[in-house]
């Protein structure tokens, strides 16, 4: 076990370098380092651990070390080293709708939503409209630094949303902010109905 524990150890000073040396150093230092298969199953969950504590230290993002890896095997002349290429998927899941305005509207007016959508990790966001309002209204995406609709700033123009009907936004690769909210104007009072609004965030 004191050797085991003492092998483990010198990974550390192979990750730290750079180039194809670095990974050479890798592929030889994890199979002195390996724990067996019939280690017990902590040792080998502190292995992996420790790989990962040292991969972090080292600043090394996974790309650059499968590419490393694909370069360190084409040195070795291993059959159908060269020309390995990595590919990373990273595909994108929209979250649940959040919704951010859902009141009886009765008075002619300027509405806010009630909180901004959190889009600081998101690629795309639509917002939807959904209006059993007896009245038509205008729904004004806004943007913002802050978490709050003070000071925030139109994102395009503002979208129609008719009596008892829907309308959807869908926001530009350039209309990214922070925190997104909507500005609801209701030109005439309502007497019946209610307004919902959401948000859909695809990261």
């Amino acid at each position: 076990m004191v050797e085991k524990n003492e092998e483990r150890r010198q990974v550390g000073p192979l990750l730290a370098g750079g180039g194809t040396g670095f990974l050479l150093g890798i592929l030889s230092g994890l199979g002195l380092a390996r724990p067996t298969a019939a280690a017990p199953p902590e040792e080998r969950l502190n292995y992996l651990i420790s790989l990962l504590e040292q991969l972090l230290a080292a600043d090394v993002t996974i790309i650059d070390w499968l590419t490393k890896i694909s370069n360190a095997l084409a040195a070795l002349g291993l059959p159908g080293a060269p020309g390995l290429e990595v590919t990373v998927l990273t595909p994108w899941v929209a979250k649940e709708p959040e919704t951010i305005y859902e009141e009886p509207i009765r008075a002619a007016g300027v509405f806010f939503s009630d909180h901004m959508a959190n889009w600081t990790k998101g690629k795309r966001l639509m917002i939807k409209a959904e209006s059993s309002l007896n009245q038509a209204v205008q729904i004004q995406a806004i943007g913002n630094v802050d978490n709050t609709p003070n000071l925030a700033t139109d994102i395009g123009a503002p979208t129609p949303c008719p009596a008892n009907g829907n309308a959807s936004i869908g926001m530009a690769w350039d209309d990214w902010q922070p925190y997104i909210g909507v500005r609801i104007t209701a030109p005439i009072a309502p007497v019946a109905g209610i307004l919902t609004v959401r948000v859909v965030i695809q990261e």
